[in-house]
Order: C-alpha cells, then sequence, then structure tokens
C-alpha cells in the first residue's frame, strides 16, 4: 500500500526558503468531542446522554442518528461504566 504523502507549502524563514507541512483537518466527529469537553462537565454530559435514550420518532434515519450522538456522548465520559456512575451521581 502506498503511503499518502502529506501537502506542503513553500515558506520563508529568516533568509531561506523551507518547505512546511499542511495539517490535515480534523474530523467533524473530533471537533464536536473537543466543543463538548470544552463546555460541558462530564456529568451535564451523562446526563444528556441519559435524556436522549428515550428519544423514539416514525424517522429510523433520526433515531440512529440520535443514538449514534447518545453513544458518542457516553464515549466521552468514558464509555458505559462512567456513564452509569455519573448518571447515578446526579440522580439519574
Amino acid at each position: 500500500m502506498e503511503r499518502k504523502r502529506p501537502k506542503t507549502y513553500e515558506a520563508n524563514a529568516g533568509d531561506r526558503k523551507v518547505r512546511v507541512t499542511v495539517p490535515e483537518a480534523p474530523k467533524p466527529e473530533d471537533v464536536l468531542v473537543d466543543a463538548v469537553r470544552d463546555n460541558l462537565s462530564p456529568k451535564a454530559v451523562a446526563t444528556i446522554a441519559a435524556y436522549l435514550q428515550p428519544a423514539r420518532t416514525l424517522d429510523r434515519d433520526v433515531v440512529r442518528q440520535v443514538g449514534w450522538f447518545r453513544e458518542l456522548l457516553i464515549e466521552v465520559v468514558g464509555g458505559d461504566e462512567a456513564f452509569n456512575r455519573l448518571a447515578n451521581e446526579v440522580g439519574l
């Protein structure tokens, strides 16, 4: 399998030219996870995930998407065991 070469661009470093690697864009879900971690406490994340569990609609695609988001939130707090502990701490 051929390795993909990173994109680079030319820049000036003092009086010489150098090649600089262009960082890859983060995956959208990584940006979402960072935003959740930066703005919500683990207890708040666990509470949101708990309230998403009973979400029901006739639209299966929406149910799938809400389920994906709930699972993502559970992973943000450290998985099922941490989620259950946090849910108990907040009285859910």
